[in-house]
């Protein structure tokens, strides 16, 4: 029997999602997503609410080809349903979800003054152009993104009422350059007075650990005394801490104190959340019990990216599966192209940057690109493996894979970022991925959107229209109508 035919086969009351196991002294506990709060087919709650959607991207920092090559192992050469898995897409076929996976090639942001477009710094303005939809770099501060990153649009327009709105994580130990989600903020000196910031991702799978699950308990008619001591020692320690850089303020100059001021109310907003606790929706929701500490370093200066990476991606389901976000980032690096980025899979040659993208051959590159294909159909596989209503957790994200750059393959200055005189550096014939089958999405195609010059954004503002937001992006609008079924 599967589970929608338990679900249809149930003839007592109906729970909300909302309802509580009420005890003595007033407490009252919440309960996981059970049958009984499932309508008839088993794909919403009882009430009439549908299941959570969930918004995912994950940034690739590398582009399809080396400074030398024109030609790559990723993009499939059929289009349509059954297309073929080039090498660098084998981790599709690896993990079973080539079915579930449409790659849409072919896209193209213009090096100029145009909507969505960059100037001629590729690294520092072609990001901040596809993850806002806005043109960048061509007129105020330059180093600064110029509005909300794609996930914060999904915050604001999905109203999540979760205990974290988004997520940002990093797989990358390295920090400190640019990075792919950003916020509103004030201006200070001669800026205009509201600007755009990158937000620090965490970067830490201990920290990201115990973020989650600090105080965390499963569903019991017991409360675990353990978690609830932890969650109120966090929750002094938060407010120690608040105390005691609020005596710093009176001594600061109006922008620090604005500074302050913010990571102030980000504590009382953590504050807030935690107080709230845990939402629970897939019967897969559990502590993962995750070491305190992040995997040690293969050798000096090379992290174990597989063993960080495996921890993110469980967070990441289980951060989805307990219901505590609906919207997630995974950045690659947080400098573009991950200049310093080592992974034992290519630290004999070099960084991710200087080394394999730009000094070594087309195959080293296109292992590299290979690893984060996987860590992104890992995270896919893991969602498509997690129950929920009569699917799966796959069934209610649209999850977005985004590369920096493409192949650039024109000596046309007009097309690639810095002139043609590196195919690297370039968003033209760039390769993105769309999984999940929210709203309709029709998975598993590729889609080859080659000479039409469609920007990357449309990818995304399609996963907006598929998610039920609006399909805009900065100056970027409507969906790929192919994706859809």
């Amino acid at each position: 029997m599967t589970r929608a035919q338990r679900v249809r086969g149930i003839k007592g009351p109906r729970l909300s999602r909302r309802s509580l196991i009420r005890g003595a002294f007033g407490t009252a506990l919440g309960l996981p997503l059970l049958e009984c709060m499932l309508n008839d087919k088993g794909t919403a709650l009882a009430g009439g609410a549908a299941l959570p959607k969930r918004y995912f991207l994950m940034h690739c920092p590398t582009s399809l080809v080396t400074s030398g090559s024109t030609t790559e192992g990723l993009t499939p050469t059929l289009s349509g349903f059954g297309y073929d898995l080039r090498p660098v897409l084998q981790p599709f076929a690896d993990r079973d979800v080539a079915g579930d996976i449409s790659v849409i090639s072919g896209l193209f942001a213009a090096p100029l003054d145009v909507p969505g477009g960059y100037n001629v710094d590729y690294h520092g303005q072609a990001p901040y152009a596809v993850m806002t939809g806005l043109r960048s770099g061509f007129s105020g501060v330059t180093w600064r993104p110029q509005g909300w990153s794609a996930d914060q649009l999904v915050v604001q327009r999905m109203a999540p009422t979760t205990k974290f709105p988004f997520l940002y994580y990093q797989l990358d130990s390295q920090t400190g350059g640019t990075v792919v989600s950003y916020e509103q903020t004030e201006g200070f000196d001669d800026e205009p007075d509201i600007v755009y910031r990158g937000i620090d991702p965490q970067t830490s799978p201990a920290l990201a650990y115990s973020q989650l699950f600090t105080g965390f308990a499963p569903p019991s008619d017991t409360p675990d005394p353990q978690a609830e001591l932890e969650r109120r020692l966090r929750m002094s320690s938060l407010s120690y801490a608040k105390e005691g850089i609020g005596s710093l303020r009176a001594r600061l100059g109006a922008a620090d104190q604005r500074t302050l001021d913010e990571h102030l109310e980000r504590v009382r907003e953590l504050e807030r959340r935690l107080e709230s606790g845990t939402g629970q929706v897939s019967a897969s929701c559990h502590d993962p019990m995750h070491s305190s500490s992040d995997p040690a370093d293969v050798s000096t200066d090379v992290p174990d990216q597989d063993a960080r990476a495996a921890r993110f991606v469980e967070l990441i389901e289980l951060a989805f599966a307990c219901d505590m976000t609906r919207v997630v980032t995974l950045g690659g690096a947080s400098v573009m192209t991950g200049s310093g980025m080592r992974n034992p899979a290519w630290n004999r040659i070099g960084g991710l940057h200087g080394e394999v993208q730009h000094a070594s051959d087309q195959a080293n590159l296109d292992a590299a690109n290979r690893w984060f294909v996987d860590v992104y159909a890992r995270i896919v596989s893991r969602l498509k493996a997690t129950p929920e209503g009569d699917g799966d957790a796959l069934d209610s994200t649209a999850a977005l894979f985004i590369m920096e750059g493409g192949k650039g393959l024109s000596p046309d200055p007009q097309r690639s970022g810095d002139g043609g005189g590196d195919p690297n550096h370039s968003v033209d014939n760039a390769v993105a991925f769309l999984a999940g089958r929210v709203g309709g999405l029709a998975a598993g195609q590729h889609l080859n959107l080659t000479g039409q010059d469609l920007h990357p954004c449309k990818v995304i503002t399609t996963a907006f229209q598929a998610l039920g937001l609006e399909p805009t992006l900065g100056e970027i609008s409507g969906p790929i109508e192919a994706l859809f079924g």
